[in-house]
Order: structure tokens, then C-alpha cells, then sequence
């Protein structure tokens, strides 16, 4: 930040190099958040200087997703740089929306960053309103049913807003802020700083702000809601298509045939989450390895475990006895000390077992799902399958994972979905989830599928998910054969999820963990959870 000055660090228990190395953190996250995701936001031209809009930008930015106030040590020279700014950002912080965006944006960044395209443009436009003249129509709508007396705080408002940009515009902001913090000011900055304070003591300044916001407000606590109600589906569509500068709009997203695709992405989310089996077994299936506890205790030189061996060091903690007996005789002590500045002090050397902290966390790799799309499934499986799938894809894209989805059915019927750094099928993907399942089941071609994706540089080493009925035989024993080798080639791991059977019709043979679900229909008959029967593990 162009500031650190301005913003107090919270109290830390630890040293002033933590609170340094916290504070230089949050400066960089906050300069990089307004270089990618908001520099066409700030960049839009207006009334506002281009170097105030920064300014304010970085102010908020930090206030929303830094978790902590941006609180103002010295609010003279704060005022001195942002002018009237400064009764803007302290209405804005006591307002009933603004805990309620931060928490949406410490659940989603891509939603506090859509919060802040939203609120910058806004605030930028009160600014820009309010510093023309008082006879100007467009703050009618503002001002209507205030108090007869709000005329002379309306224009002292306009004037430190005039004053403001004024300042803004005759100084570049490197200029301007290096002079600032280093104590020169001119004489309009604390003519200035002293225009606002007198403003914040007018009776009925606050009525006015608040009223002077109420529009802001007003379009703050839409976006809130729609977040509320709908954050898991922006952020689902944030991680399928990443290029996309999605404007967070519910209205915007309700049209054909996109809505339809959206309507089921949400009625497949929900079905998930409420099926605690479902999760359980997507967890598992989605965990991440830890090195064992045993390859984290070694031999080190600060285990005390036993003795190795007697050497000499300036240490007093291991002393023999005999160097210690030194400090009792007056001569010898000098001679003790001497041995210790020299470091030849006779000390045991100590050897042992050392845990050296906690496991370290091995990401895994890539996934293959291949779902079962035949007639069979229609109906409550095809439901199961299709939440588990979006429940993996979601938990993929969010661990930068690469992720393929295979879809058979018939030796005719064959679709491959990829979802990787170097493609991804995202349209395809949300089609998948308006797609009915019909036709015949060959579970031969869709193991021939599974192995040549295995073999494909970004998928080697991929653990594979069947989900299917069951309700097919693996005929050839030669594919089999070969998925063994695979396996235990590129350390990949195989899980089939058996929907409404009892049967895995010959895939159980190479999975190392096979569940068998049902689906438990609720009392509408349009939805319902999924139950695990059975879990066979091979050891």
C-alpha cells in the first residue's frame, strides 16, 4: 500500500518482524487484487482523478479481505490525501451491509471482488454528484423529504468534494502522497483537513450521509442477497470458466437456454450436500495423502535421547561435571571462561530421535470418472451420478487438479469431458448435467477408455471413480490383466460406487474400494438422499 502508515496492525504475540512480514503480505495481495481483478474498474474514466480512484480502491480493498480495520492513525494526514473521502469511508464501515459483504468475501474471494466492482463505481459516482453545483437535478432523488437546514451542509459537502478533486487533479499521486507523509504540505491541505473535521461536527451530518448513500446501500444489500442465496452456484461457475469476468447478476444469468443448465447445477449442489453418505464417500475419494508419522522423526544432533560421544563446545547446558567444578576455585574460573569464549569446553555431544513437525500433506493427482449412461440409470442413479460428479469436479478445479469424465453406455456411445490446465470442456461439462441417460451398458469399452486416459501424460497416475449399477459383466479378462499392470505402474487408485445394486458386475475385481448406495426417496417423491449399504475394501 502506498500508505502503511495509515493502517494500524492488530496487537500480535509475537515479534515486530511477524507484524512487518504480515503487513508487507497484505500490501502485495492488495496492490496484485488491484492490478488483475480491478484495474478495469478503476480505469474507467471520470470525473474523479484516476490516482484518488486508486487510492480509494486500495482503501476498501484492504478494509474488505485483509480480515482486519483499516483504522487511521493519524486522521489529519489521511484527510490531507483523501479529503472528503474520509466521511464517506467512516459512513460506509457503520452501515448495516458492510459486515455482511465482508463476510461474503472472506467465504469467496471471487464474490468479494464482484462486491467491490459493484460498490467502487458507486462510491466514485456519489463523488462525482455531489461536487456540482447544488442546483444540479441529479441529486434530487438523494435529497427529497430532508430537513430544511440540510441546504448548508449540502454545500459544504460539495466544497470539500471540490476541493478534493481539485487537490487530486493539480498533483500527480506520487507527488502528492510523498509530500503528504514527509510533512510539507501546501496550504489547501490543512485548509482542507480542517473543511472536513468542520463538516463532521454539523448537526445533522450524519442524517445526511446517510441519506446521500441510501442508493449505494440500497444496491449493496441487492448483491448480498443474491450472494446469500446463490454464492455456491457463482463460485462453481467462477471455477469452470476462469476467464470469464462473470458479473455476479443473478438477472443477468436467468436466460435461456443458460438458466436451465444453472437451474440443475443448483438442484444437484443442494442433493449433495444433503446426502451426508454422498459426502462422506466424495471426501474419502477426494482426500489428500499424508507422509506417515515415522518419516518425520529422524536422527538429529537436538534429539536427547543418549550420549554419543564427549566433545568440545561453548555450550553450558551439557557441561561435564568437572567443567562446571571450575567456577568454585577463583583461578580456574577465569580459565573457564576463557574455554567458553573459545568454545573448549569439555560437553556431552547428545544423540536421538527427533520429530521434526507435523506430516507433510502430498496433493495427489488427477482423476478419472467414468459414469455409467445407460438406460438403467435413468431416474434417481442418474441423479447420484451426476451430484457426485459435479461434487468432484467443484473439489478438482478448486485444488488446481485435472479431471476427465467419461460417459459410456453402449459400444456406440462414448463421450469424453476434460477439465484440465490445458482444456476445459466447461460447456460441455454443464450440458452433461441436462443429459438423460438411455441405452445399453458395455463396461469392456468403457475399461479400454479408463486405461488410454491413464496412459495420457496429464492423467498418469489418476485415480479412477466408476459409478454405475452394475448391471453389465466385464467379458474381457485380457482388459482386466492389463488394468492390473496399470495400476500398479502409475500408483493409481480405482473406486466404484454401485448405485442401487448388489452387484459391480466384474469391476470389483480392480477396484481397491467399491460402495454400494441406495437412493432414499423423500416424501414428495421429487428428491431424497443417498444411504451407503456396503463398503468391500480390498486388502
Amino acid at each position: 500500500m502506498n500508505n502503511p502508515d495509515t493502517a494500524v496492525q492488530p496487537a500480535y504475540p509475537f515479534s515486530r518482524s511477524k507484524i512487518w512480514h504480515d503487513s508487507l503480505t497484505l500490501q502485495k495481495q492488495t496492490a496484485s487484487l488491484m492490478e488483475r481483478e480491478l484495474r478495469s474498474t478503476i480505469a474507467f474514466p471520470r470525473t474523479v482523478p484516476r490516482q484518488l480512484r486508486e487510492k480509494i480502491a486500495e482503501v476498501i480493498a484492504f478494509e474488505i479481505f485483509s480480515g482486519q480495520p483499516y483504522e487511521i492513525k493519524d486522521p489529519e494526514r489521511f484527510i490531507a490525501v483523501v479529503g472528503a473521502f474520509y466521511p464517506i469511508f467512516l459512513t460506509l464501515k457503520n452501515s448495516r451491509p458492510w459486515p455482511k459483504l465482508q463476510k461474503i468475501a472472506k467465504k469467496s474471494r471471487g464474490a468479494g471482488i464482484a462486491g467491490l466492482k459493484i460498490l467502487l463505481p458507486l462510491i466514485y459516482e456519489v463523488m462525482e454528484r455531489f461536487s456540482e453545483p447544488s442546483t444540479s437535478a441529479s441529486k434530487a432523488e438523494y435529497l427529497k423529504e430532508l430537513d430544511s437546514g440540510i441546504d448548508a451542509i449540502l454545500k459544504q459537502f460539495e466544497s470539500i468534494l471540490q476541493d478534493t478533486l481539485h487537490l487530486w487533479r493539480k498533483n500527480s499521486s506520487e507527488e502528492f502522497s510523498g509530500r503528504i507523509f514527509q510533512g510539507t504540505w501546501e496550504s489547501e491541505e490543512p485548509a482542507l483537513v480542517e473543511a472536513v473535521f468542520d463538516f463532521m461536527r454539523k448537526e445533522g451530518y450524519q442524517a445526511f450521509m446517510e441519506r446521500a448513500m441510501e442508493e449505494m446501500y440500497r444496491r449493496m444489500q441487492e448483491f448480498i442477497s443474491e450472494m446469500e442465496e446463490n454464492m455456491d452456484l457463482f463460485d462453481t461457475l467462477a471455477l469452470l470458466f476462469p476467464e470469464r469476468n462473470w458479473s455476479y447478476s443473478v438477472k443477468e444469468l436467468k436466460k435461456e437456454p443458460f438458466y436451465l443448465q444453472l437451474k440443475m447445477l443448483k438442484s444437484y449442489s443442494i442433493f449433495f450436500e444433503k446426502s451426508h453418505d454422498l459426502r462422506r464417500i466424495v471426501d474419502f475419494i477426494g482426500r489428500r495423502e499424508f507422509d506417515p508419522p515415522s518419516d518425520r522423526i529422524r536422527l538429529s544432533p537436538f534429539g536427547k535421547n543418549r550420549i554419543q560421544t564427549v566433545r568440545f563446545s561453548d555450550s553450558i547446558n551439557n557441561l561435564l561435571p568437572m567443567e562446571a567444578a571450575k567456577l568454585l576455585n577463583p583461578s580456574l574460573k577465569k580459565k573457564f571462561y576463557a574455554d567458553m569464549l573459545e568454545g573448549k569446553l569439555l560437553s556431552y555431544q547428545l544423540l536421538g530421535k527427533h520429530y521434526t513437525g507435523p506430516p507433510r500433506i502430498k496433493p495427489k493427482g488427477p482423476m478419472i470418472v467414468l459414469v455409467d449412461t445407460s438406460g438403467s440409470m435413468h431416474g434417481a442413479p442418474q441423479t447420484l451420478a451426476k451430484s457426485a460428479v459435479l461434487a468432484m469436479a467443484k473439489r478438482m478445479l478448486s485444488q488446481q487438479r485435472d479431471m476427465k469424465v467419461i460417459l459410456f453406455a453402449s459400444t456406440s456411445q462414448h463421450l469424453e469431458i476434460e477439465l484440465s490446465s490445458r482444456k476445459k470442456m466447461s460447456e460441455k461439462f454443464l450440458n452433461f448435467l441436462l443429459y438423460t441417460f438411455g441405452g445399453g451398458t458395455d463396461f469392456n469399452t468403457a475399461l479400454v477408455s479408463g486405461l488410454k486416459s491413464l496412459k495420457e501424460k496429464d492423467f498418469q497416475g489418476a485415480d479412477l471413480l466408476f459409478i454405475t449399477d452394475g448391471k453389465s459383466e466385464v467379458s474381457d479378462e485380457l482388459v482386466l490383466a492389463r488394468w492390473e499392470e496399470a495400476k500398479k505402474k502409475y500408483n493409481a487408485k480405482v473406486y466404484s460406487l454401485i448405485v442401487g445394486g448388489n452387484s459391480a458386475g466384474g469391476i470389483s475385481k480392480i477396484s481397491d474400494y467399491t460402495y454400494f448406495v441406495e437412493m432414499e426417496m423423500d416424501s414428495e417423491g421429487t428428491g431424497g438422499t443417498v444411504k451407503l449399504m456396503e463398503l468391500d475394501k480390498k486388502v
